[in-house]
């Protein structure tokens, strides 16, 4: 008897409370709905955009000048190496010369020596200058794209601009515009068009 009079207990004080339960549940549905609705729309109208940079960097004004002046060091690396290489060449062929003296022979030696040292310190200084203006160029550049696609960004209403290579996944609800075209005329310019 005291469990049907403790059953009946409990249906009549936690029917009001489930009903209760269950209309305070409906309101907050549809604040999730609406929530939703809004979460969708701001997705819809929030810009977002990617670039490949590498790309950008090597088709720009500003990358192409760059190489340009890489190309310019590097041939004249090269003229010069030749130059120096071909001296050590016929150094080395009058050293293997039969009717050289002995003391001759010593001081083309030391001469071979000496010019060897040059070439090697010419080679190491070349390269120290190249990668050195290499990586002056680099942040130039990198600078020079930080700023037109921030300026870009801001000035078109792009809430975020990727870089392309980084991109791994993107949701298909969210439209990525490529704006990579777009930044290759700006690079070198430098003005952002609105």
């Amino acid at each position: 008897m005291k469990s049907i009079s403790l059953l009946l207990f409990l249906l009549i004080f936690s029917i009001p409370r489930l009903t209760l339960a269950a209309d305070e549940a409906k309101p907050a549905s549809a604040d999730v709905s609406k929530t939703s609705e809004k979460a969708v729309a701001a997705r819809s109208e929030t810009k977002i955009g990617s670039v490949d940079l590498a790309l950008v960097a090597e088709k720009s004004e500003v990358g192409t000048k760059a190489m340009a002046t890489l190309k310019g060091m590097f041939d004249k690396f090269q003229a010069n190496s030749k130059k120096k290489e071909k001296e050590l060449e016929t150094l080395k062929n009058a050293l293997q010369r039969k009717d050289l003296t002995p003391e001759k022979r010593s001081q083309k030696e030391k001469l071979f020596q000496k010019k060897f040292g040059d070439y090697q310190e010419f080679v190491k200084k070349s390269q120290q200058e190249f990668v050195q203006k290499q990586g002056e160029l680099s942040k130039q550049i990198k600078d020079e794209l930080e700023k037109v696609v921030k300026d870009y960004g801001s000035a078109h209403g792009y809430a975020v601009i990727l870089n392309k290579e980084g991109l791994v996944y993107k949701d298909a609800k969210y439209e990525i515009k490529d704006l990579t075209d777009e930044f290759i005329k700006l690079v070198g310019g430098g003005a952002v068009k609105k």
